[in-house]
């Protein structure tokens, strides 16, 4: 609330000035350039771009249960990370935020985790925000239904590299009684001086008919994954049935 009323005691104070009323100069800078029309808005900011896509944050941190499944309020858990109060000090950390600003639609959070040495890496952030925002943050999947699995961790090749073998669990939102899709991902973390950052991760799926498929980089190749799985459950069912 400090803010607040600093805010409101600035403007109180502008008001309470006396108003001096000047004449303007007829030749004024401001008058001349009146007739160019009014100056092109700035453009917009990364986090004004990413308001208007929408998120799934819940309501109240301070009594949600975080969604990377930890079992702690979302307010002690993974928001510390998702607003730039604590860094990530372990790689089971960074994968937990992630997982969970996918859950509620953070953007800007997954490009300030994901490291330079990542293929997908955008300089362009708004376009990098925007690419994510329409193709890759699973918007077709019901995240209260679905369960990250945390793996062990396994040192690199140096101190500050480091690969989980993590499951996750992605729950179709359709159709209907659709089964969770059941994923692998090797996943690789760095050490950077902001926190443990993604470098990289190869999804598979130990699903009907998808063994040594290619690893998936977006929500677009995990839906055709959803479709292909339904239609090898089927298959598969048809066999046993006859």
């Amino acid at each position: 609330h400090g803010a607040m009323f600093a805010a409101f005691g600035i403007a109180s104070i502008a008001l309470a000035q006396p108003v001096t009323m000047r004449s303007t100069p007829r030749h004024s800078p401001v008058i001349a350039m009146a007739g160019f029309g009014a100056p092109k808005p700035a453009p917009k900011t990364l986090e004004e771009v990413v308001r208007g896509f929408g998120n799934r944050l819940p309501a109240d941190p301070s009594v949600t249960a975080c969604a990377c499944g930890s079992g702690e309020l979302y307010a002690d858990c993974c928001r510390p990370y998702h607003v730039g109060d604590q860094q990530t000090e372990t790689p089971e950390a960074a994968l937990r935020a992630r997982w969970t600003a996918f859950a509620y639609r953070l953007p800007i959070y997954i490009i300030n985790s994901t490291d330079k040495s990542n293929s997908e890496y955008m300089s362009d952030k708004i376009k990098w925000a925007k690419k994510l925002s329409k193709t890759s943050m699973f918007d077709t999947f019901d995240f209260s239904a679905s369960k990250l699995g945390v793996g062990e961790v396994e040192t690199g090749d140096t101190p500050d590299e480091v690969f989980m073998q993590n499951v996750f669990s992605l729950q179709p939102k359709s159709p209907m009684g659709a089964a969770p899709i059941k994923m692998y991902e090797r996943t690789r973390f760095v050490q950077r001086k902001a926190g443990w950052m993604f470098a990289s991760g190869a999804v598979s799926s130990e699903a009907p008919g998808l063994k040594n498929r290619d690893a998936m980089k977006s929500e677009a190749d995990v839906a055709a994954l959803a479709k292909d799985v339904a239609y090898a459950e089927k298959l598969v069912g048809g066999k046993a049935a006859s």
